[in-house]
């Protein structure tokens, strides 16, 4: 029934909040009286019913139909204590999902109560948290301990509890009478089984589970009653559903909860309103034994007083920033914004700091956060901060927004837009005015106080004075952190990319979607733009109003960049235009600040992009054209970090995890080739150049103790500095020697057809710069023979050998290293020519040299012994084979370690060695540790690895395992086809072993 005397907003004192209409319903129909409602505010959105439990004036809200979660009642919460502010206690009530244990056997229709224990207020938000550094998650979110009057009712109600029983269904009875007969059951206790499915069981899709296998089913015992059970203890509360069984036992596990609040979904059709009505039933129980005059508890102080809040409110007007329609994924650093910003008490400044490159989308997040918080805050102020002037301008222009101000003229001179901006900071520092967002967008020119020049300046100027309100900026500038928290924008995913792309192409139709997500030019053209926003829209664009096909666009990127750039325009959000004219702001910033680090980013650009280290750009001092700015730049490690410092600070070069790494954007990459390429100052043809002979110059010898490693590290740049050809004439020629390194890498690498292309072109270099008998093209040359001798050429390699062996004699000596290499390199050709007499000596010449010069255990000297053990093992000399590769092993392993190549080579000889005396043992232990070795060092497809795969072939057949040998000798055959050709000569060997297994089988 109505009460007959109206009270007022102070007069109630018990807030209790539902979260679904049915909860609503049960909570109505709780109440003793039902009072007449009261006006709202302007402000308070929610929907109240009003009435009193015994003698509490209790105020029921529910939440927004579909807005489920704490963020949405942590909303409702507020606005109720805005308006009732008097209120002293708050109580959830409504229906959850229980999670049964072995400590607390939960059935449909129990009752939990949340219960403070030592470490926790009795409720546990279980999706909040932060990943340690050793990878676990720990979890952060807990609510405060509720007051103390109703702890002390609750101690009070389970003590009645033991003496006598619960009034709920009495409570639950009792509203049938307030109900229409055939509404009168609806809060019943339903008649349907409580039936409790193993948690690994995954429901068929269903909202019951009539269609669930029962054989699925937990064994439970029945119990000897239809009472609802009170259980007391926590409660689990997160944002998100929690439907899985797997996932709920674990937090009973972890967390020792009782319950998670959670939709209906899942349970039986009439449960829920059962449930709802004893939750609601038990709510009243426990007012009635909290005691009347609870005037003494504090109000909930978690919202300033409504009048405060009220009065400064300013309607939001985000009409002037751009909607943005598609806005895809960034749902982790939105809620990582939303925690970090979000009005809280106490109250405190919280200055947020969107930085990355430019292009990232960092607008696009902060209009995104704007628009789905705006009625989360009082006030939201969009600023444009791209220069001192035009933030003045912009805050000046809020003043006749402010609650009271009756200005709606504009400034008439620069001096009154300052004071109308000053008077609006002062408006922002006013106590009470706390739950305020600026969001500056757009600041990329700053420079702190006392240094500000030209069109920089200090933002800071601009914040409030006073200790609370939100501030959130973007910016390319890195330094701006020093002002907040940093929140680093990086690229878009994969996923949500491909997803950008084919929104913006315009095309809807679903098949037509799916076409273009399964053609693979757009996954190409997706990790060319590697995430980039802007340039993802951009191409969209291009593609929608031309007509063009993701395959077209994806081939006028790479024949035509420049072209397709100036032709292309981004949507309106992106306000700083094309991809051309996005960054050159910060490069001319950059060559006022820095012009050496504005051409060390052009320098850069000419390396591949995902890797870049001071040692590598280091070995451009090769180069006899290095300009005096990369000399000065690369004189040192620090002074090459102080010349990338403004290049991070601009976003336009990140570090990465690695240490004393940097990484390009790709798309930043083709625009700075693009810039090297018509700005008058740069000269492109120079920085390929000097990339070309970094990288060749970087790469070591296959001897080094960690060479592998770097190697790896090369092969990239060695793709990428490689594909340009080039004549000669007036070029550096250490190029000619960078050339041939790279020919190197690639040998060392297995890749054999690439070094012959590469030696080739080194070759014809160097015999035009320097002549034909230089030792500098005369190395080349023996290369050439190595590269023939695996091959199977073993001719070409001879006379490679012999027309380097006379031109270093002639030059050197007969006594050189370099003359005593090419000695041992003709050992190894004459033993696979079978000439194994002339191998010998050779072999024994060159030692002699080494040993003489270089010492017993250089790793050259290790080489020749090494060969040695091999022409003693053709040679049938076991013995001596096996003194020979146990000198060399101990060596290699004390030099180079134990997993370099050369080690593992020779621990592979010894394999064969052990093999052809009969020790099938030891010899596959020996291949397995080079295997091993190899495929972690190599790769499982290098020759060396193939090589030591086909042995382990070998000995399994000789071990009667016919089906490994095979699956060897297949994996050998596939390795060598690829790598050799198909009439390789070590290919058919593999070939007719293949051949001679089948004969056998």
């Amino acid at each position: 029934m109505e009460a007959r005397i109206p009270l007022s907003h102070e007069d109630y004192t018990v807030g209790w909040i539902c979260a679904l209409p049915l909860e609503m319903a049960a909570a109505k129909l709780m109440l003793d009286a039902i009072h007449p409602s009261l006006p709202r505010p302007p402000n308070d959105h929610n929907t109240y019913i009003l009435g009193n439990v015994g003698e509490h004036n209790v105020v029921i809200a529910g939440l927004p139909s579909g807005a489920y979660g704490n963020t949405s009642a942590t909303s409702v919460g507020m606005q109720l204590l805005s308006s009732f502010r008097a209120v002293r206690i708050g109580l959830v009530v409504g229906i959850a999902g229980g999670v049964p244990s072995n400590y607390a056997d939960i059935r449909l229709g129990d009752i939990v109560v949340s219960q403070p224990s030592d470490t926790s207020g009795g409720v546990v938000q279980y999706d909040l948290g932060k990943v340690l550094s050793d990878g676990r998650f720990t979890r952060t979110g807990m609510l405060n301990r509720p007051p103390k009057v109703l702890l002390t009712a609750l101690a009070t109600l389970q003590a009645h509890h033991l003496t006598e029983e619960s009034r709920v269904s009495e409570f639950v009875s009792s509203i049938q009478a307030k109900m229409l007969p055939r509404k009168a059951t609806t809060f019943a206790r339903p008649t349907e089984k409580d039936c409790l499915f193993q948690a690994e069981y995954d429901h068929v899709g269903s909202s019951t589970c009539l269609g669930c296998d029962r054989s699925k089913l937990s064994s439970r015992p029945p119990r000897d009653h239809q009472e609802p059970v009170v259980h007391y203890g926590l409660i689990g509360s997160a944002n998100r559903v929690l439907k899985d069984g797997r996932q709920r036992d674990q937090l009973a596990r972890d967390l020792g909860i009782y319950c998670v609040e959670m939709e209906a979904a899942g349970l039986m059709n009439d449960f829920p309103w059962y449930a709802a009505a004893v939750a609601a039933a038990y709510a009243k129980e426990l007012l009635l034994v909290v005691p009347p005059d609870i005037h003494s508890t504090p109000t909930a102080h978690a919202v300033p007083d409504s009048d405060l809040i009220h009065r400064f409110d300013v309607p939001s007007d985000l009409t002037a920033v751009p909607v943005i329609e598609n806005f895809l994924g960034r749902q982790d650093e939105l809620d990582q914004l939303w925690q970090y910003l979000q009005p809280k008490n106490p109250q405190s400044r919280k200055v947020a700091i969107i930085h990355g490159l430019g292009g990232i989308g960092k607008t696009q997040l902060a209009i995104r956060f704007a628009r789905s918080h705006k009625d989360d805050f009082t006030a939201i102020f969009w600023l444009s901060g791209k220069d001192r002037g035009t933030l003045l301008q912009h805050l000046s222009s809020v003043l006749p927004r402010l609650p009271g101000q009756s200005q709606n003229d504009e400034a008439a001179n620069e001096e009154e837009v300052e004071q109308r901006a000053r008077h609006v900071l002062r408006w922002l520092a006013l106590e009470g005015n706390s739950r305020w967002l600026i969001i500056f967008d757009n600041v990329d020119q700053y420079l702190p106080v006392n240094g500000a020049t030209g069109d920089a300046y200090d933002i800071a100027e601009f914040f409030p004075t006073a200790d609370h309100g939100s501030i959130l900026l973007t910016s390319r500038l890195q330094g701006l952190t020093e002002l907040g928290k940093s929140f680093q924008l990086n690229k878009l995913d994969s996923k949500d990319a491909i997803q950008l792309l084919l929104q913006s192409t315009g095309l809807s139709a679903r098949d037509t979607f799916g076409r273009l997500e399964g053609n693979p030019d757009t996954l190409t053209l997706a990790t060319r733009l590697d995430g980039l926003p802007l340039a993802i829209v951009i191409a969209g664009s291009f593609m929608r109003e031309t007509g063009t096909s993701v395959t077209e666009y994806l081939q006028y990127y790479q024949e035509s960049w420049s072209e397709l750039q100036l032709r292309s325009n981004p949507h309106r959000q992106y306000q700083q235009g094309n991809i051309l004219q996005t960054w050159i702001i910060s490069y001319r910033e950059i060559q006022k600040r820095n012009p050496h680090a504005a051409k060390l980013l052009l320098l850069l650009a000419h390396f591949d992009n995902r890797d870049i280290w001071y040692e590598l750009i280091k070995s451009s001092r090769y180069s006899s054209n290095i300009p005096v700015w990369l000399e000065n730049t690369i004189s040192s490690g620090l002074a090459f970090k102080i010349g990338v410092k403004d290049l991070i600070g601009f976003s336009l070069l990140e570090t990465k995890e690695q240490v004393g790494s940097y990484t390009i954007h790709p798309v930043v990459q083709d625009w700075c080739i693009y810039l090297s390429s018509t700005d008058k100052d740069a000269n492109s043809t120079l920085l390929h150049e000097l990339a070309l002979i970094s990288v060749g110059c970087s790469v070591p010898s296959s001897r080094d103790r960690n060479s592998s490693e770097l190697q790896q590290r090369l092969i990239p740049h060695a793709n990428y500095v490689g594909r340009e050809v080039w004549s000669s004439g007036s070029i550096d020629n250490a190029v000619w020697e960078a050339y041939n390194r790279l020919g190197s890498l690639y040998y060392d690498q297995g890749k054999l057809k690439e070094a012959e292309e590469i030696y080739q072109y080194s070759l014809v270099g160097k015999e035009n710069a320097f002549g034909p008998d230089h030792t500098s093209t005369l190395a080349t040359v023996n290369n050439l023979g190595l590269l023939y001798s695996d091959q199977g050429k073993l001719k070409e390699a001879e006379e490679m050998y012999q027309r380097a062996l006379v031109g270093y004699q002639k030059v050197l000596g007969p006594d050189d290293m370099s003359v005593l290499s090419i000695v041992n390199n003709l050992g190894v050709l004459y033993r696979d020519q079978g000439r194994l007499k002339e191998a010998e000596a050779m072999h024994q010449r060159a030692l002699v040299g080494h040993e003489k010069v270089l010492g017993l255990d250089y790793t050259s000297t290790l080489t020749i012994v090494n060969n040695l053990g091999v022409l003693y093992s053709d040679q049938g000399k076991l013995k001596e084979a096996k003194a020979m590769y146990q000198r060399a092993l101990v060596g290699y392993e004390k030099v180079l370690g134990l997993d370099h190549t050369s080690t593992l080579d020779t621990v592979n000889n010894l394999g064969v060695l052990y093999r052809d005396q009969g020790k099938l043992k030891e010899a596959e232990a020996m291949y397995q540790r080079a295997l091993v070795g190899k495929e972690k060092t190599l790769g499982p497809d290098h020759i060396s690895t193939l090589t030591t795969v086909e042995n382990l072939g070998l000995l399994y057949r000789y071990q009667g395992k016919l089906k490994e040998a095979e699956q060897m000798y297949q994996r050998a055959l596939v390795g060598y086809e690829k790598a050799l050709g198909p009439d390789h000569n070590t290919t058919q060997q593999v070939v007719q072993r293949l051949n001679a297994l089948s004969i056998v089988n």
